[in-house]
């Protein structure tokens, strides 16, 4: 362990000012669980106005060969990264060599043209509706990091897509493929890699000399911690062998991460009218503003405001907030899936904003009729993504699936953590919506399903050969001893969980059989993760 302490005094927290050196006793205590001699650790870096005042590393970075982390450790930032992709294209646009306005088949003409323009705005802000090409390639029968996928493997799944999970600006639906084609864009419209651009434009201007792009996984790295994943049995060794990068993939220390928080958030990187555009909140297509902005979120934490991205990849994980109004930048790097930077970053900053006080508040939600709300029971389905819900009565309240009830607040109208629930009839059914009235003013239709009588004459109806163009996969529905099965050779075989008639659960996600004019089943719509309704046609 290597641990700096850079000044005495940190006139910051808002109650009382105290010596640093207490407060860094405290952020010793709570990385203290990452300490020991076998297991992974943490790497943190914590800077104010540019200047470095705390740095720290835990745990080991290679267990194997007995090497502690210290502070000079590379890790991978996962999608911490995504706003260096940001930057870089932005920088181009203030070049004029593009606008974020552009369709990306200008510049990438090998991607399918939908019908509607994909323009980098919407990459940017992952209103773009593209599928995100890992979900696919798990669907293919490989999952992240277990081929070494690179950007052209991801451009190539990328363009096998026929539709898109959502009418760009509609819908806000994270996904990686954004930021890949950025990458891919970036190189295209600079001519050189986006390892070299990045490194010429934004790393070394920035003081950051120990960062670069995970664009060849079988480069040596001095000092790169290995990552892990914690099991039953002890850990084990969890690295993205793969090169697919600027949706993640960025090799760099906690310290290099603060120095560029200073440096972008000085406006050194073409001045305070980019550092506008990379804070500038997306907006939906209905107008409202979304809280992500060009690779960041904006929010806030502990009534601060907070500039933050979080990054998971293979068993690295990530994060980097930065406070505006005081200048203070938290980096912290972990090479353990099983740790969660985000939390470790909230117990340090509130060390120095803590919670304000909060009232205590009593919801009274309105009487509820048992009898009135029978009716409203049973299956329904998600018209965009397929997934099957079943809302069931207990005296008198509306449980969800997960055991939470539905507060009923009076005129057909129920809610749940910033959700509203309206029941309504439409063509002799029972359907309801759920509006987010907190951020996209969206409004999501489920429309009321039909249970199946789940017999073996019913199942049966499933089975047969199943392929997919998109997917670049074939999967065969069969009996199995507790009902059907999704067979993936040469090893996959999940259980079909039915829900709503046609609907089934698979593990990650959702399948419905599609059926033509003589009810046979023809084919299916499986939707995983951030990839709606991949098309499998029966052979």
């Amino acid at each position: 362990m290597r641990k700096f302490l850079f000044v005495l005094c940190f006139p910051l927290a808002l109650q009382a000012q105290q010596p640093f050196a207490d407060t860094a006793r405290a952020i010793d205590k709570i990385l203290n669980p990452w300490s020991g001699k076998n297991m992974p650790g943490v790497s943190i870096a914590i800077s104010r106005n540019g200047q470095l005042v705390y740095a720290n590393a835990v745990g080991m970075a290679d267990l194997e060969h007995a090497v502690h982390n210290d502070t000079a450790t590379i890790f991978e930032a996962g999608s911490v990264s995504k706003q260096f992709t940001a930057a870089a294209i932005l920088l181009l646009e203030q070049q004029g060599k593009l606008s974020q306005q552009d369709d990306i088949r200008k510049f990438v003409p090998e991607m399918p043209d939908y019908g509607h323009p994909v323009r980098i705005y919407h990459l940017i802000h992952h209103l773009s509706g593209l599928r995100d090409w890992g979900a696919v390639a798990e669907v293919e029968g490989w999952p992240r990091s277990t081929r070494a996928h690179t950007n052209a493997h991801a451009l190539q799944i990328m363009s096998r897509q026929k539709t898109l999970n959502n009418v760009p600006g509609a819908e806000y639906i994270y996904s990686n493929s954004n930021y890949n084609l950025m990458a891919i864009i970036v190189e295209r419209v600079s001519g050189t890699s986006f390892q070299e651009f990045c490194r010429k434009h934004l790393f070394e201007p920035a003081g950051m000399h120990h960062t670069l792009w995970r664009h060849d996984y079988r480069q040596v790295v001095p000092r790169r911690a290995m990552a892990y994943q914690p099991t039953m049995t002890g850990f084990k060794t969890l690295m993205p062998f793969e090169d697919a990068h600027g949706n993640g993939g960025l090799l760099t220390t906690p310290a290099d991460l603060v120095n560029w928080t200073a440096y972008i958030h000085a406006g050194k990187l073409g001045g305070q009218q980019l550092l506008q555009k990379q804070l500038e909140r997306g907006r939906y297509n209905n107008g409202r503003e979304m809280a992500y902005a060009a690779g960041l979120r904006i929010g806030t934490f502990n009534g601060q405001d907070l500039v933050t991205h979080s990054g998971a990849t293979a068993g690295y994980r990530a994060n980097l907030d930065y406070y505006p109004a005081q200048g203070l930048s938290i980096a912290l790097l972990s090479n353990s899936s099983g740790t969660s930077p985000v939390d470790l970053a909230q117990k340090i900053a509130a060390l120095f904003f803590p919670a304000p006080p909060t009232e205590n508040s009593i919801i009274h939600s309105a009487k509820s009729d048992p009898v009135k709300l029978k009716p409203l029971a049973g299956w329904y389905r998600n018209t965009r993504s397929d997934e099957g819900i079943l809302i069931a009565q207990k005296d008198s309240v509306l449980v969800l699936p997960s055991g939470k009830a539905l507060e009923y607040l009076g005129g057909g109208r129920f809610g749940m953590q910033g959700y509203h629930l309206q029941f309504r009839n439409h063509q002799g059914r029972v359907d309801y919506f759920v509006v987010d009235q907190e951020e996209t003013g969206d409004t999501v239709l489920f429309e009321a399903a039909v249970a199946p009588v789940v017999n073996k004459e019913y199942l049966t109806g499933f089975t047969g050969t199943f392929t997919s163009e998109e997917a670049n996969a074939t999967i065969r529905i069969r009996h199995g001893a507790n009902g059907i099965q999704w067979e993936q050779l040469p090893t996959t075989l999940d259980n079909l969980r039915p829900s709503y008639r046609d609907g089934f659960e698979v593990p990650g996600g959702h399948i419905r059989f599609i059926r033509n004019s003589k009810k046979q089943v023809t084919g299916f719509h499986l939707s995983v993760g951030r990839a709606r309704r991949i098309l499998f046609r029966k052979l």
